[in-house]
């Protein structure tokens, strides 16, 4: 029996950024060499398809560390979480198979997702501060004492 091997060659893409002009300050220095390993994984559209273990091989940092880092690149709005294993970048920075695809994409963007606006840096802050405020809230739940049970009003009679 002959198996076929069928040779899969990465699409071209085109894109005209400068991502790293964007990164906002205080960002954690785990994003940082995501940034072109992601561009240089993507799919035409910005959309990449790799585990956190895989990314992580990628740069050599622990899954850890490229979890920060891809939530960090979240607040940024620079790279979306589509689901488990499947990333987007934002259109600003991703690949394309034509410029006029990337102004398209570009053009139907909100204003709240693009981080070329005026106070990128100041709603990328705040967005640090709801997660860290959220965090504490959650780990005060957790630590206070749960009441005890009534045994006696759950017995059967």
């Amino acid at each position: 029996m002959t198996v076929a091997v069928q040779s899969m060659v990465p699409e071209y893409v085109w894109t005209a950024n400068n991502a790293l002009v964007f990164t906002p300050t205080g960002m954690p220095l785990a994003a940082y060499p995501l940034i072109p390993k992601l561009l240089g994984n993507q799919e035409p559209g910005g959309r990449v398809v790799a585990v956190q273990d895989v990314i992580a091989s990628w740069v050599g940092m622990s899954r850890s560390q490229v979890t920060r880092g891809l939530q960090h690149l979240g607040f940024a709005q620079m790279v979306w979480k589509e689901g488990n294993g499947v990333y987007r970048l934002s259109p600003l920075i991703a690949g394309f198979r034509t410029p006029a695809e990337q102004l398209a994409a570009i053009g139907e963007m909100d204003d709240d997702d693009r981080f070329d606006h005026p106070h990128f840096q100041e709603r990328y802050e705040h967005r640090v501060a709801e997660y860290e405020k959220e965090r504490l809230e959650k780990a005060v739940r957790r630590q206070r004492p749960t009441e005890p049970i009534d045994l006696a009003s759950r017995r059967k009679r």
